[in-house]
C-alpha cells in the first residue's frame, strides 16, 4: 500500500433498510477482517423514515467529513467483501479520484458502467477490459469509493448524492458530476466483490429505472439529445409498454384508481349519452324540472347514511368484521328514516305540484339503493378490490340509461322517465345487498345504540362535509329557479353536466386514496410523497381535460345539443376552469382527513357555501346563469387556499 494510501481515513457508509441484525453483524466482520487501521463504520437505518437510497449516503456523508473522514465508501448492505484486504480496495486510488471493484452479480461480473452518449442511459460493462485500472463513466453505488476533495467540489448543497432519485440512477449522476468537474472515475478490473442484488425482486425497480433514467436525461440532455428522444418515442411506447402494464396489474391503487375512471368515464359516456336524448327531446323548461327532482332528492343524500361511507374508509381499514356489519345496519336503519323524511317533506312542498311530487317519490328510490351500493363500496375498498364495484356500477348504470330511453320512447313523458327510474334502482337494491351478504357471511340484525352512537359522533362531521360540498349546486338550481324560472335551471344544469362528469375522476381519486392515506397517517414523510406524486398525477389528467374541452367544444356540442342549448356550451367552457383546483382540493381533503382533522375540512367548505350563497343572492337577479359559474371558480380558489393555510404548517413540522 501506498504512503498516500496509509493517511487514508475511511468511512464505510452503509445504507440499511429492514436490514436483519446478523447482516449488520456480518458487515462489521467483513469490514474488520480487512486490516485497515483507521476507519469508521456508519449505518445509517432508513426503515422507519425511508427518505431513499441518496439521502441516506449524504446522512453519512455529513457525519463522516464532520468526525474527519477523508476518503468515504458508500456501499449497499447486500455486498460481501469476503477474500479482500486493504490493500486490494485502495490501490486505484492512484489512479482515479472515484472509483469501484469488479462486481459479481448474478452470475456475471460488471467492470463499472459507460453512459450512452445519444440517449445518457447508464449501463453496467460484462466485458472484461484488458487494463486493470480502466477509466469508466459510472461507478456502481452498490460500493463505491469516493475521495474528500470530489465531495468538497461536487457535493454541496445536499453533499453528495442527488435526493431526488430516491433510488437507482444517484450513482450516474454524481459520476456525472464529478466528471464534468474533471475527477477520474474508473475501476480495479482485477479485484471483486459480491452482490447480492437484495433488491432485484423489488416489484418497482424496473419503474424507478425507468423514471430516473428519464429525470436524469432531462437533466443533462442538449437541444439536439431531446430532439433525437422525442423522435424515438413512439419506440420508447412500446419498449417500455410491458413495464406500465406489470406496474398496472401489481399495484392495486394504480389498478383500483384507473379502474374506477375507466368505469366512471364510461359510466359519464352513457350518461352524457342519457344527456343528449334527453335535450334534444325536452325543452329546456322540462329539462329544468328533471333536474330539480334530482336537486331536491340531493339535498337528503348526505343524511342517507350519515357520513358512514367515508367514516368506513377512513376507520375501518383500522377496525373488524364486525364493526363492519353493524355501521351497515346503522346505515340500513338511518336510510329508511331519511326516506321516509324526504318523502313527507316533498309532499307538504309540492302540495299544489302533484307530478313534481310523483317525480321526487320515484326518484327517491336511490335512497335505499345507495346503502347497499355504499356498503359493498366500503367492503371493496378496505380489501382494494374496488374494480368490483367499478363492473358492477357500469353494468347498472348501462342498464339505467337504456331503460330511461326506452320508457321515454314508448310513453313520451317524465313521469315514464322517472319510473324507469325507479325500476333501475330497485333491482340494484336488490343486487347489492346478495353482494353484501356474499362478502360477510352470516349476520343477526344488531342494534348496538353504544357502538352507534360512537360512529354518529365520528360521522357527524362527515355528514356536515358531505352536506356543505354538495349543497352550493342545489343551492345554485332552486335559486335560479326562484329568481329566474325552470328554463335557466335547465340551461345552467346543461352546462353543470359537462364539469360534474369531470369531477367524478376526483370521487374516483378518494375513494381509493383515502384508505390509503389513512394507513399512512403516522409517517408524514410518506404522505409528502403521496401529496406529491398525486398532485402530478391529478394535474396532468384536470389539464388535460380542461384545454381539450376549452378549444373542441365549440365545434362538437352545438352540434350535440342543438340550437336551446347553446347558451349551455358558453357556461360549460368556464366552468370547466374549476376543475384543477377541485382535484387540488382532494389532496388536501385526503390529507386533513389522515391527521384526524376534518373540522378544518368542514370549515372551509362552510366558508365555500356561504360565499356563494351570498354572491348568488345578489347577482343571479342580475346576471341570471353567469352567476353560479363565476361564483363556482371562486369559490373552488378560495378553498385550495384556505386548505393550503391549514395544511402547510402539518406538512412543514
Amino acid at each position: 500500500m501506498s504512503n498516500n494510501n496509509k493517511n487514508y481515513k475511511i468511512a464505510f457508509i452503509f445504507v440499511l433498510y429492514k436490514t436483519p441484525n446478523k447482516e449488520v453483524k456480518r458487515l462489521k466482520e467483513e469490514v474488520k477482517a480487512l486490516g485497515i487501521l483507521d476507519y469508521r463504520i456508519y449505518f445509517i437505518d432508513n426503515t422507519k423514515n425511508n427518505r431513499g437510497y441518496a439521502a441516506g449516503v449524504n446522512i453519512g456523508l455529513k457525519q463522516a467529513i464532520k468526525d474527519g473522514c477523508n476518503l468515504f465508501v458508500v456501499a449497499n448492505p447486500d455486498i460481501s467483501l469476503k477474500n479482500l484486504n486493504g490493500k486490494n480496495l485502495l490501490a486505484a486510488g492512484e489512479y482515479f479520484d472515484i472509483w469501484g471493484l469488479a462486481m459479481r452479480q448474478a452470475g456475471k461480473i460488471y467492470y463499472g458502467g459507460k453512459i450512452d452518449r445519444w440517449r445518457l442511459s447508464g449501463g453496467l460493462i460484462d466485458k472484461k477490459p484488458e487494463k486493470r485500472f480502466f477509466p469508466v463513466d459510472f461507478v456502481s453505488g452498490s460500493l463505491m469509493f469516493i475521495k474528500k476533495k470530489v465531495i468538497e467540489k461536487v457535493g454541496p448543497p445536499a453533499c453528495g448524492f442527488d435526493e431526488g432519485y430516491f433510488m437507482y440512477y444517484e450513482d450516474v449522476d454524481f459520476c456525472f458530476r464529478a466528471k464534468k468537474e474533471g475527477f477520474g472515475i474508473g475501476v480495479d478490473t482485477k479485484n471483486f466483490y459480491k452482490h447480492k442484488e437484495s433488491s432485484k425482486s423489488n416489484k418497482q425497480k424496473e419503474y424507478f429505472l425507468f423514471k430516473n433514467r428519464w429525470r436524469f436525461f432531462w437533466r443533462y440532455s442538449n437541444l439536439s439529445q431531446k430532439i433525437k428522444e422525442f423522435i424515438r418515442l413512439p419506440k420508447t411506447f412500446f419498449e417500455s409498454l410491458p413495464l406500465f402494464l406489470k406496474l398496472f396489474l401489481e399495484s392495486k391503487f394504480l389498478r383500483d384508481f384507473f379502474s374506477l375512471n375507466f368505469s366512471t368515464f364510461l359510466n359519464k359516456l352513457f350518461h352524457f349519452g342519457l344527456f343528449i336524448f334527453l335535450v334534444k327531446n325536452l325543452l329546456p323548461a322540462q329539462y329544468g324540472l328533471y333536474t330539480l327532482a334530482w336537486a331536491y332528492v340531493g339535498f337528503f343524500i348526505p343524511f342517507i347514511d350519515l357520513g358512514t361511507t367515508n367514516y368506513g374508509l377512513v376507520y375501518l381499514p383500522k377496525q373488524s368484521r364486525q364493526a363492519l356489519i353493524k355501521l351497515i345496519f346503522l346505515r340500513l336503519f338511518i336510510a329508511l328514516i331519511i326516506y321516509c323524511v324526504a318523502n313527507i317533506a316533498a309532499f307538504f312542498i309540492f302540495l299544489r305540484q302533484k307530478e313534481m311530487f310523483w317525480y321526487v317519490f320515484l326518484a327517491s328510490s336511490t335512497i335505499i339503493s345507495s346503502i347497499w351500493s355504499g356498503s359493498y363500496l366500503i367492503i371493496n375498498s378496505i380489501r382494494q378490490k374496488v374494480i368490483y364495484s367499478s363492473l358492477l356500477s357500469l353494468v347498472f348504470n348501462l342498464f339505467f340509461v337504456a331503460l330511461i330511453m326506452i320508457f321515454y320512447l314508448l310513453f313520451k313523458n317524465l313521469s315514464a322517465i322517472f319510473q324507469a327510474v325507479f325500476i333501475s334502482f330497485f333491482l340494484y337494491f336488490l343486487l347489492n345487498y346478495f353482494l353484501v351478504k356474499k362478502e360477510i357471511g352470516r349476520w343477526q340484525w344488531q342494534m348496538d345504540f353504544s357502538f352507534w352512537t360512537e360512529i354518529i359522533k365520528k360521522s357527524l362531521i362527515f355528514v356536515l362535509i358531505s352536506f356543505f360540498a354538495s349543497v352550493r349546486y342545489k343551492a345554485d338550481v332552486f335559486l335560479l329557479n326562484f329568481f329566474q324560472g325552470s328554463e335557466a335551471v335547465g340551461l345552467y344544469s346543461s352546462g353543470y353536466k359537462f364539469l360534474e362528469a369531470s369531477v367524478l375522476i376526483a370521487g374516483s381519486y378518494n375513494i381509493t386514496a383515502m384508505p390509503i392515506f389513512s394507513k399512512l397517517s403516522k409517517d408524514l414523510n410518506a404522505l409528502r410523497k403521496k401529496i406529491k406524486k398525486d398532485y402530478y398525477l391529478l394535474m396532468f389528467l384536470s389539464l388535460s381535460i380542461v384545454f381539450g374541452f376549452y378549444f373542441l367544444s365549440p365545434l362538437i356540442l352545438p352540434i350535440l345539443l342543438g340550437e336551446r342549448y347553446l347558451a349551455s356550451i358558453y357556461l360549460a367552457r368556464l366552468l370547466i376552469f374549476a376543475l384543477p383546483f377541485i382535484f387540488i382540493n382532494s389532496i388536501f381533503f385526503n390529507f386533513l382527513y389522515s391527521q384526524d382533522r376534518p373540522q378544518k375540512v368542514l370549515f372551509v367548505l362552510i366558508i365555500q357555501a356561504f360565499l356563494s350563497l351570498i354572491l348568488n343572492l345578489v347577482f343571479i337577479p342580475k346576471i341570471s346563469y353567469w352567476s353560479p359559474v363565476y361564483v363556482s371558480i371562486l369559490g373552488e380558489i378560495i378553498t385550495v387556499l384556505l386548505s393550503f393555510k391549514f395544511i402547510h404548517p402539518i406538512i412543514k413540522k
